[in-house]
């Protein structure tokens, strides 16, 4: 089944979502998959949030008035379920200084814990990060080496204990790699660079000597096993799973797929140089997706869509 299959006979008609992070990639994407659900209630069931207030439109070509992340905790809509996925990206942290960049995450964290402590929403949905486990697969403590991950751990402690707290329901989406319409900043994704180089005629360039495997799925699929979660009331922590693939695999199938030959890509190989593996637990969203009825889509048509949405202009950022 599709996402919108699998997710309307869950609904029961008074929902309202409040999603934050509206203009970055699961935001956008949440957006769109709203309006395919909601049709022309999505307008008035669908509450919009980013950094400053601003409007944006969906696929669907609708106009979204977007809030500033600070009025979440008002009433606008009476919000039922929080879709939350505002937080700076990792490649921030680097810009910003720590300081600066452990402040600005945590501020977005206890905004939206502010928010639920007023609103009570029934649900709440968040993307976390496959960087909480250290190379131990360990949940990370490590605010210098690893501000990212160890702020996205503190993030998934805080907010499914403020939903436990008013008995509400909590979804965790431990995100690896993905794929989809909506990419923003390209360029910071062996994806959207490998794209990026393939519309351009090549040539396909991957900078990683040794073996580095990632596991893709699409950023819609990601929403509608979260979403199937937290409109059943079921309580979930899972890594986003996916296809397995090596990077010079990815780029011969990127370049495959632009009509480039093969000889399109370049790699230097060093056989001495350690794999980079970077994975979520391979079976869990292979189950999920099972249970709730979720087909996934294969990963050619997946750099498919991520192509369609570059050459469209990708999200907002």
């Amino acid at each position: 089944m599709t996402p919108i299959e699998v997710l309307r006979p869950l609904l029961r008609g008074d929902e309202h979502f409040a999603v934050t992070g509206a203009t970055g990639w699961f935001g956008t994407t949440a957006l769109d998959l709203l309006d395919d659900l909601l049709g022309e209630q999505a307008a008035e069931r669908v509450t919009a949030y980013a950094s400053r207030p601003r409007t944006m439109t969906t696929a669907a070509g609708r106009t979204v008035e977007v809030h500033a992340l600070s009025e979440l905790g008002s009433s606008i809509g009476s919000t039922t379920h929080v879709l939350h996925f505002a937080f700076l990206t990792r490649d921030r942290a680097a810009e910003l200084g720590i300081p600066d960049y452990l402040e600005q995450n945590l501020q977005i964290t206890a905004t939206v814990l502010g928010a639920i402590s007023r609103l009570h929403p029934r649900g709440l949905l968040t993307t976390s990060s496959g960087a909480v486990y250290d190379k131990a697969r360990h949940m990370s403590c490590d605010l210098t080496g690893n501000p990212y991950g160890t702020l996205k751990h503190i993030d998934e402690l805080a907010l499914r204990q403020a939903m436990a707290d008013i008995g509400g329901t909590s979804v965790v989406a431990r995100v690896f790699s993905v794929a989809g319409r909506g990419i923003t900043s390209p360029e910071l994704y062996a994806l959207g660079a490998f794209i990026t180089m393939a519309q351009a005629g090549g040539p396909v360039h991957v900078r990683a000597q040794g073996s580095v495997v990632r596991s893709y799925v699409g950023v819609a699929e990601v929403l509608a096993v979260g979403l199937w979660s937290l409109l059943s009331q079921i309580p979930l922590v899972f890594d986003s799973g996916g296809h397995v693939v090596e990077m010079g695999e990815l780029a011969a199938l990127v370049a495959q797929l632009h009509g480039l030959p093969p000889d399109a890509v370049e790699r230097t190989l060093d056989p001495d140089a350690p794999e980079d593996r970077y994975i979520g637990e391979p079976g869990q969203m292979a189950q999920l997706a099972e249970h709730c009825g979720l087909d996934f889509a294969p990963l050619a048509e997946l750099v498919e869509q991520t192509a369609a949405g570059m050459r469209a202009g990708g999200g907002s950022s």
